[in-house]
């Protein structure tokens, strides 16, 4: 998995591309770490093709951290990765703009 950063002010930008399974989470877990104390964290989905069950509980954890520190938004999600945070409940959870 490839992760682009992108800031801008206090928001940061993550885009990921490929997989985002057991191999690559812990790259996701460590750019969510290197984000400021407040700001607002916005993950670009565009470019992935494949999620994992490591992959979707790294993204609730960036919710979870991003939710005392500033916001947490996911934007541009491919079809594929939408479908299945629909099926495992996320979709409604995570604040999402198309």
């Amino acid at each position: 998995m490839e992760i682009g950063k992108t800031t801008d002010g206090n928001a940061v930008m993550l885009s990921l591309s490929g997989w985002l399974d057991a191999l690559s989470a812990p790259a996701l877990a460590a750019a969510v770490g290197e984000v400021g104390e407040t700001c607002d964290l916005v993950l670009d989905l565009e470019g992935l093709e494949y999620l994992s069950s490591m992959g979707l509980r790294e993204i609730v954890r960036a919710q979870r951290k991003m939710s005392q520190k500033g916001s947490f938004t996911v934007v541009r999600v491919p079809q594929t990765v939408a479908d299945v945070l629909r099926m495992t409940g996320l979709y409604g959870r995570l604040n999402i703009l198309s």
